[in-house]
């Protein structure tokens, strides 16, 4: 391969296909860990819900741990919903990229705690004083409280989605964050 003779400190990965064909998938495995990769990414369908991605992940990771596979990085292409991240870090997925977040910013369901918040919702006309959730330390959930984001929103101030899609990557990274110490702690 052209990109051994001169990598320049980047990697190149394989894209794993086959969908959620355990035959499709294996034969994707094992051709393509056979070059000279310097990791692997799972893309392609991968189910139809975080369910049968967990199944996906649960059969298909074992895979990777045979032989040089499993020194070499494994990425989930465009995962990062919160059950989705969930069954990627316990079956050993490395990393992982989605516009997830900021999409559903966009369109007014902000992540907490508690479950997803649909700012949208008259609901939220008067939480006076009430952040998006209380435990994060974002600073949108420092500075406004639900009410006034409601009102960006319905509003259609572009304002709204800087402060949404600030809250929502803050609190995957501290999603994130916990998953790290959870490793590192031996917990998953």
């Amino acid at each position: 391969m052209e990109h051994v003779k001169n990598i320049q400190n980047q990697a190149m990965y394989c894209v794993i296909h086959g969908g959620v064909d355990v035959e499709l998938r294996t034969k994707s495995i094992d051709y393509l860990t056979s070059l000279c990769f310097d990791g692997y990414a799972i893309g392609g369908s991968l189910g139809k819900n975080a369910d049968e991605l967990g199944n996906l992940l649960q059969w298909m990771m074992p895979l990777f741990n045979k032989g040089d596979r499993i020194d070499k990085p494994r990425h989930l292409l465009g995962i990062a919903d919160e059950k989705g991240v969930d069954h990627a870090v316990v079956n050993g997925i490395d990393t992982m990229d989605s516009c997830y977040p900021t999409r559903i910013s966009r369109h007014g369901t902000l992540l907490s705690r508690k479950g997803k918040v649909h700012i949208k919702s008259g609901s939220h006309a008067r939480s006076y004083g009430i952040p998006i959730d209380e435990e994060c330390s974002c600073t949108t959930c420092t500075h406004y409280d639900r009410s006034y984001l409601w009102h960006l929103f319905k509003a259609s101030e572009p304002l709204f989605i800087q402060l949404a899609a600030v809250h929502n990557v803050h609190y995957m990274n501290e999603l994130m964050r916990k998953y790290r110490h959870d490793i590192l702690d031996g917990k998953v």
